[in-house]
């Protein structure tokens, strides 16, 4: 195994009799990433988590943490591991307080190790201190989600899973949260399950995305952004013509209408401008023809760009692909 991966997945299946809910993963996540795990409802995230966490059985495949392999029912495995489930469940009549020791001391922790953890944690997960003194049952779903990352911290894991961090949270809570995780970058390796793109776009390094169980697409978010080339093509000329642009503007917008990778062409103009936008279906060759249409129109390019690519995109893009396969 890569000693530079924090976690390892080899072929990893886990079905659940005539269906498969992951389909032979294969995911290499470094060390002090935070990794967006994407993928819509459904898709299998909850299901891998639980295989990485020891919660189920994987019906085969290989799971390695800092290159040591889980063995499912066995605790050693996962003692660097921390877990934030997607609905997680709390002893409503224990304080905040009371429920992080029991957490602490599940994780063989000494009392004061956790006393000094907690006054650590909670200096980053804007959660008032005076909350440590209050029943659980009194908390919000916003203060849950702290108190449930404060718990996965706890015990100072290298590897945290967070499963749905920020779903059903309002604004300001997911804005709360979303900080949490970006200040959790470099300090620990982080896997961010998710189908919220903004969210993943805001803090992750890397994207894996999983559709029916089955990876799609991996890698950094901006060279798969360099890699997915958009379609969308936005360009502005102005005339050289002091006497009237309108038979330029015209030969050039007719130019382009008989090219066969232009598609769905839109313009506007005023007296000495033309906006034009349109979708192409040849990207090089638009970067070589365009230039030779405006001059051959005697016309100066003002601006040119290709739409810019959203994680939205991609992610709209690859699924789509992959359903037609």
């Amino acid at each position: 195994m890569n000693n530079s991966n924090a976690l390892e997945l080899v072929n990893l299946s886990k079905r659940f009799k005539s269906i498969t809910a992951v389909d032979n993963l294969n995911l290499a996540v470094p060390h002090g990433s935070v990794y967006g795990f994407l993928g819509r409802n459904g898709a299998g995230k909850t299901t891998t988590l639980k295989m990485i966490t020891g919660l189920s059985k994987p019906t085969s495949g290989e799971i390695f943490i800092h290159g040591n392999k889980v063995e499912f029912g066995t605790t050693h495995s996962f003692q660097n591991v921390g877990f934030l489930p997607d609905v997680p469940e709390y002893y409503s009549h224990m304080t905040a307080t009371e429920y992080l020791y029991l957490c602490g001391r599940l994780h063989r922790m000494t009392d004061d190790k956790i006393k000094n953890r907690i006054e650590e944690i909670f200096e980053n997960i804007y959660l008032d201190k005076k909350r440590l003194r209050t029943k659980v049952s009194t908390f919000s779903r916003g203060m849950k989600q702290k108190l449930g990352i404060a718990a996965s911290l706890l015990h100072s894991p290298s590897l945290v899973l967070l499963d749905e961090p920020t779903s059903a949270l309002d604004p300001i809570g997911r804005k709360e949260t979303i900080d949490i995780i970006q200040s959790l970058k470099g300090k620990y390796t982080v896997i961010f399950s998710t189908h919220i793109l903004n969210d993943i776009e805001r803090v992750c390094d890397r994207i894996a995305l999983i559709e029916k169980g089955a990876l799609i697409l991996d890698g950094n978010i901006n060279e798969l952004k360099a890699k997915t080339i958009s379609d969308g093509v936005n360009i502005i000329v102005s005339s050289n013509n002091e006497s009237g642009a309108d038979s330029e503007f015209a030969g050039f917008l007719a130019r382009l209408e008989k090219l066969d990778f232009v598609k769905d062409l839109k313009h506007e103009k005023n007296d000495t401008a033309l906006s034009v936008s349109f979708k192409t279906m040849g990207k090089e060759q638009t970067g070589t023809v365009l230039p030779q249409i405006i001059s051959e129109y005697n016309l100066s390019l003002v601006k040119f760009n290709f739409d810019e690519l959203q994680l939205e995109d991609i992610f709209i893009s690859a699924t789509i692909e992959n359903v037609k396969q």
